[in-house]
């Protein structure tokens, strides 16, 4: 097949959107499909590999790490509309992926989108106010039901996002397909390994430190400050503890501001963004990971954890409900009163967290990057064989 993947977040960009395309790059290239990106041009990025078309692009007004096109130029257009594509699979609701979807509807192309971002969770960043919340996410799920309507199929990263579409009125056919982790990079590694001792190093920290680890963007969807605030009384119990935040992102003078206060700063480690392919390498400095985070989609970032063996204290959201499994996978908490509880239990019962983490790997061996692409190459198949979609 000939495939192209129309996406605003690509390299350098790394985020969870960015992990997702590349990895269904590779895996369908691998299976034998040529596959071509477009996507924003980013201001002295240079591409490795010829498979990527850029279009121009601007910063957006409010996250300036993210892009939008602006006015496509017809040579592009006209060289996108050449690549004679069996399908279009979309990644995003703004500049590229509607770009994408009209490709798609003037050629006749079979089309299916990835609804990646649960934007509903993020009105804070629209609206400041305390009130008009309610109107906003009204509007985005208006919106998403619309966007949508003309897609032959529907990918949602979680039963979470696609409960929620079809409260939004969706109709199209939605499939359910967590992404996929590379299970090859992401493996526990000796705590003696020269890499892990050159970090620690960096970092001021020992193998007798307690590490909390948490992944991901620095923003208040987040919930970052859950963790702060339970810092002082994590501390009192345990001197040994240090949390590191593993990336950057709006919230981070805020949230070092709040560790000042709690008179926690000896204790944070504020790492700013870190290069992808260095990430497993965080992971296996941990004690434990915590994410306090109630926006997620999927959490790859709790899989890629579980999958370097590093017991997971996750917020219990409808995204990991078949991920996580109190005190047997996992820890889940929804109070900062049970954050707190469920790290000090992990810190002081070690065989229950090596129990964890053996059965975590049962789970983590089912979402591999294999698994991943041979699963969208199927739904790919039956949207090409399938009557085409007519608006709703």
């Amino acid at each position: 097949m000939k495939i192209g993947l129309f996406t605003d977040c690509y390299l350098p960009q790394i985020n969870g959107v960015v992990t997702s395309v590349l990895m269904l790059e590779e895996e369908l290239t691998r299976l034998g499909h040529d596959v071509t990106i477009i996507t924003v041009e980013v201001p002295g990025h240079i591409d490795e590999r010829a498979n990527v078309i850029r279009i121009k692009s601007i910063p957006f007004h409010r996250w300036k790490e993210f892009r939008v096109a602006i006015p496509i130029s017809a040579h592009k257009v006209s060289k996108i509309k050449q690549m004679d594509f069996d399908i279009i699979h979309t990644h995003t609701e703004f500049s590229i992926g509607l770009l994408g979807r009209h490709i798609s509807k003037i050629l006749d192309i079979p089309n299916l989108h990835t609804y990646h971002t649960m934007y509903e969770d993020y009105t804070h960043y629209v609206n400041r106010l305390k009130y008009g919340h309610g109107m906003i996410k009204k509007f985005i799920k208006t919106g998403s039901k619309f966007y949508v309507r003309t897609y032959d199929g529907v990918i949602a990263p979680s039963n979470k996002t696609r409960n929620a579409l079809i409260h939004y009125g969706v109709r199209n056919a939605i499939f359910v397909m967590p992404t996929g982790i590379d299970l090859s990079q992401f493996v526990p590694i000796s705590q003696d390994a020269p890499e892990l001792k050159s970090l620690r190093q960096k970092y001021g920290l020992t193998q007798e430190h307690n590490l909390l680890l948490t992944v991901g963007r620095l923003s208040e969807e987040k919930s970052h400050d859950m963790l702060i605030r339970q810092l002082p009384e994590l501390v009192a119990q345990d001197s040994s503890i240090r949390v590191m935040f593993v990336g950057d992102g709006p919230d981070r003078a805020k949230l070092e501001k709040l560790c000042h206060k709690l008179h926690v700063s000896d204790h944070v480690i504020f790492t700013g963004k870190v290069p992808f392919n260095q990430i497993h390498l965080y992971y296996n400095l941990a004690t434990l990971f915590v994410s306090c985070s109630k926006t997620e989609t999927q959490g790859l970032t709790i899989i890629e954890a579980m999958a370097c063996n590093i017991p997971v204290v996750v917020y219990d959201d409808t995204h990991v409900q078949d991920i996580v499994y109190h005190k047997k996978t996992g820890y889940l908490f929804t109070t900062e009163k049970q954050l707190s509880e469920n790290i000090q239990h992990a810190l002081l019962n070690p065989i229950i967290r090596n129990l964890m983490t053996h059965n975590a790997q049962i789970i983590v061996q089912s979402i591999s990057k294999e698994n991943f692409g041979k699963n969208i190459e199927k739904i790919y198949a039956s949207i090409i064989k399938q009557p085409r979609l007519t608006a709703i």
